[in-house]
C-alpha cells in the first residue's frame, strides 16, 4: 500500500470517527452504550440474486405470492446482501410491524440466551430455583427452564375453544388484559394456571409457561447490572447490534414489578422493522457473533435454536427444523414466529435469512397444520427452491 493510500485510509477514518461523534451528540444517550467504530460498521448492502447464488425469477414469484396473500413486507438476505426488500403500500423499513409470538423467539429465547451466557441460568435449572412458590408443588416443583421455554412445562395456555382474547373469562381472559398485579399476567401464570401433566411428558403450547421462562430469567438478573429483559437487550443485543431504539419495543410497552421483580412480557408485545428483525436473526446465525464481538456464547445461541430434546420440534422460543418436521427446510433451519404468520426465518447453511410481516396468509381451516402449511407453501417451500447453490457456512465468514 502506497503511503498516498495509507494517508487516505487514515484521512477516512478521522471523517468517520468526527460524524460517529457529532451523531452521538445529535441523538444522546439513545446509543451511547454503544461502540460507535463497531455499531457503524456494518451495514446491509443490496445485490442482484443471481451474484448471491439465487434465482431472481424464482425470488419476485415468491414476492408476488406472497403480496397477494396479504403480505405487508418482506425481506430477503443472503451472504450479507438484500436481495428482495419489498413493502405493501402504508408500511416501510422505517415502521415497526407487531410480532405477535415471533417475541418468544427474539425476546424471550435471545434474553434466556444472554443471561446463560453469563452464568446466570441453565436449561436443566428447576424453575423453583427461581419461583419460592413452586418448591413445593408435585408438578410445578419438577418444571425446569427448558420444559417452559420448549412448550413441555405442562402450564395451561390461556386460550379455550379458538376465541378471541377479549372474548376468554376467568384467569384466561385476565391474563390477556394486561392488569396491574396482583392480576398481571405473570402473577396469573405463576399461580393461577393450572399444570395439565407432568412436566416434559408431551408438547403443550403455552403463553403462560414462556412469561414463567422470563420471570425465571428475570430473578436470575437481581444481582446483574441489568435488572429486566428490555435493559439487557438494549445494552448487550440491539444497541450493539447496530438497532436504533426506534426501531423495536417490546412488552406492550409496560413494565410490571412483582415480587419486586421488573417484569417483561416475552410471549408477545413487540414490535420490530424488518432490518431490526434481521439483524437478531444474522446474530443467531452467527452463533451470537457479531463481526468478531461475542455478545452472546456459541453454546447459548445453539441451545435455544435446536431442539432441546422435548416432544415436539422446539428450541427456546424458537422453531427448529433438527428433526426435519419441515422437509423443504435444511435441518439447520430455526425461526421465529407469530399470529398473522410473522416470521423470522434463519438458514445457516444457506446463509439465508427471511423477514415476512402481515396478516394471516390463508384464513385458517379444518386441515391438520392449518397454520404450517401455509408457512410451507407460500414462504419456506418457494424461498429455498430459488437458491440456486449452496454456499457453505465456512465460506461466509
Amino acid at each position: 500500500m502506497s503511503q498516498s493510500e495509507i494517508r487516505c485510509n487514515h484521512g477516512t477514518k478521522r471523517v468517520v470517527k468526527v460524524l460517529a461523534l457529532l451523531l452521538l451528540a445529535a441523538v444522546g444517550p439513545r446509543i451511547m452504550a454503544v461502540d460507535v467504530n463497531r455499531a457503524i460498521a456494518f451495514q446491509w448492502q443490496k445485490a442482484k440474486p443471481e451474484d448471491q447464488g439465487m434465482d431472481s425469477t424464482r425470488l419476485e414469484e415468491v414476492r408476488k405470492s406472497l403480496a397477494d396473500h396479504r403480505t405487508k413486507g418482506l425481506l430477503v438476505i443472503r451472504n450479507d446482501k438484500i436481495l428482495c426488500e419489498w413493502y405493501q403500500e402504508g408500511h416501510g423499513a422505517d415502521k415497526q410491524h407487531y410480532t405477535a409470538s415471533m417475541a418468544k423467539a427474539v425476546v424471550g429465547g435471545v434474553s434466556l440466551a444472554v443471561a446463560m451466557s453469563d452464568g446466570l441460568i441453565a436449561l436443566e435449572d428447576p424453575a423453583a430455583k427461581f419461583v419460592p412458590q413452586w418448591r413445593s408443588d408435585p408438578r410445578k416443583s419438577k418444571i425446569t427452564i427448558h420444559h417452559l421455554g420448549s412448550h413441555t412445562s405442562g402450564v395451561e395456555d390461556a386460550e379455550a375453544d379458538d376465541l378471541p382474547h377479549d372474548k376468554l373469562t376467568g384467569w384466561k381472559g385476565d391474563f390477556w388484559k394486561r392488569l396491574d398485579p396482583p392480576r398481571d399476567p405473570f402473577s396469573i401464570s405463576r399461580d393461577a394456571a393450572p399444570v395439565l401433566f407432568e412436566p416434559g411428558e408431551k408438547m403443550h403450547y403455552s403463553n403462560p409457561g414462556i412469561a414463567m421462562l422470563t420471570y425465571c430469567v428475570t430473578a436470575a438478573l437481581r444481582d446483574a447490572p441489568h435488572k429486566d429483559i428490555r435493559t439487557l437487550l438494549r445494552e448487550r443485543v440491539m444497541r450493539p447490534i447496530g438497532v436504533a431504539d426506534t426501531d423495536w419495543s417490546i412488552g406492550y410497552g409496560k413494565t410490571y414489578t412483582v415480587d419486586s421483580l421488573p417484569l417483561v412480557s416475552s410471549w408477545g408485545g413487540g414490535g420490530y422493522t424488518a432490518r431490526a428483525a434481521a439483524r437478531v436473526g444474522r446474530l443467531m446465525l452467527r452463533e451470537g457473533d457479531w463481526d468478531g464481538r461475542q455478545l452472546i456464547s456459541r453454546e447459548a445461541v445453539r441451545l435455544v435454536t435446536r431442539d432441546v430434546g422435548t416432544p415436539g420440534n422446539c428450541g427456546i422460543g424458537w422453531w427448529s427444523n433438527n428433526d426435519g418436521t419441515y422437509p423443504e427446510l435444511p435441518k439447520d433451519a430455526f425461526w421465529g414466529s407469530g399470529a398473522g404468520h410473522q416470521i423470522l426465518l434463519v438458514v445457516p447453511s444457506l446463509n439465508l435469512i427471511a423477514v415476512r410481516n402481515g396478516e394471516v396468509l390463508e384464513t385458517a381451516g379444518t386441515e391438520p397444520n392449518a397454520y404450517h402449511n401455509p408457512l410451507r407453501r407460500y414462504l419456506f417451500g418457494p424461498l429455498v427452491a430459488a437458491v440456486k447453490d449452496t454456499v457453505g457456512l465456512a465460506a461466509y465468514r
